[in-house]
């Protein structure tokens, strides 16, 4: 069953949650399991917001990929994560998700044209 994945990172700047994503290289080797991911900035926190096909496969990314990198990038804890069952994805304008500007930032943050 796919899942919502709710996570505030406190004192995360949106610098070194660059140079984290970019570390991760999801661009050439993209999570199994990953649908959608947004980030946004909120009071002294980067909140993210995710879908994934499987509770498992987020936990998986998560312990084994995200954690190392955040720590790698001297982010030390402090983040709260919920994860729920997805009950509906609502997007009336596909399209627009494009033309608003929101590609990959692993390759945007790396330079390469989109």
């Amino acid at each position: 069953m796919a899942v919502a994945v709710f996570a505030r990172y406190p004192g995360l700047s949106p610098e070194t949650y660059d140079e984290v994503v970019a570390s991760l290289d999801m661009d050439a080797n993209p999570p199994a399991g990953a649908i959608l991911h947004m980030v946004g900035e909120g009071d002294e926190a980067l909140v993210v917001s995710e879908i994934w096909r499987t509770e498992q496969t987020f936990q998986a990314f998560h312990e084994f990929r995200l954690l190392p990198a955040l720590q790698m990038h001297g982010y030390l804890g402090g983040q709260v994560v919920e994860v729920a069952p997805l009950h509906n994805l609502f997007a009336v304008e596909m399209d627009t998700v494009e033309r608003i500007g929101a590609v990959s930032l692993p390759a945007t943050y790396s330079g390469a044209a989109l």
